[in-house]
């Protein structure tokens, strides 16, 4: 953990925004501290789609000076713990990341995985936990990228939305997205919560009884500053109209 306190594991924008909605983006950065040796990935590696959620911190972070709400990133790379994950969960530190062998996630002891659950999991999900103990009513949006090819096949659908066990207002942004021109939306595409995607939905928004939905944008538009400007705003407008 010796390089840990260069960075705050969950770093809060805009803490004091006043929107209803809490913002969530669990994969915003790639960073790995240098005595994991990369994990034994090339750099290309980890700045892939394997390492972070491409365009998703940016995305995120202009969402959320739109809605003026906070918004907490998790600042350490994917590939070191999935904080979108349980501890139960063997993809929790994943040894192979579709066709990637992990090095350095290979064969850890039971200490080791757990020394990488107590260095990022827990103070990551403590300290979305603490903000949120301190507002009096939240909507919990969680922010993700997903690649326009996986595993050879393309996937026809710009924008995902995905609901843990209730699907209503997830329904209900759905319908209303599916009016935007020119833009292919679908409730629990590519993924859906029997694909174990929704562990911050439940921990956060399940647990507490309030409303939350992840949101997942194809990471070839949001790759660069005029896509996320235009899905930042669409989202904005998105979130602002349909009102759980």
């Amino acid at each position: 953990m010796s390089e840990i306190n260069q960075q705050n594991i969950a770093n809060i924008i805009n803490a004091q925004g006043t929107s209803p909605f809490v913002l969530i983006c669990e994969h915003a950065s790639h960073y790995i501290p240098t005595n994991f040796n990369n994990l034994g990935l090339t750099e290309q590696q980890i700045t892939s789609h394997i390492g972070w959620d491409i365009g998703a911190q940016a995305l995120s972070e202009q969402l959320s000076a739109l809605l003026n709400a906070p918004l907490i990133l998790q600042t350490y790379s994917r590939l070191l713990y999935d904080c979108n994950r349980p501890v139960t969960e063997l993809s929790a530190i994943p040894e192979k990341s579709e066709e990637t062998i992990i090095p350095g996630n290979c064969n850890l002891s039971s200490i080791e995985k757990e020394a990488r659950a107590r260095d990022y999991y827990y103070p990551f999900h403590r300290s979305v936990s603490q903000f949120l103990d301190q507002r009096e009513a939240s909507i919990i949006v969680t922010i993700h990228s997903f690649n326009p090819i996986y595993r050879g096949i393309e996937r026809t659908v710009d924008i995902g939305i995905i609901n843990d066990i209730d699907p209503t207002w997830a329904a209900s942004l759905t319908a209303a997205a599916q009016q935007i021109p020119n833009i292919k939306v679908a409730q629990n595409q590519p993924y859906s919560a029997a694909d174990g995607v929704t562990h911050t939905l439940q921990l956060h928004g399940r647990d507490r009884s309030i409303d939350n939905v992840m949101i997942e944008v194809k990471n070839n538009l949001i790759d660069c500053a005029t896509g996320q400007q235009y899905f930042a705003k669409l989202l904005n407008n998105l979130l602002r109209e349909n009102h759980p």
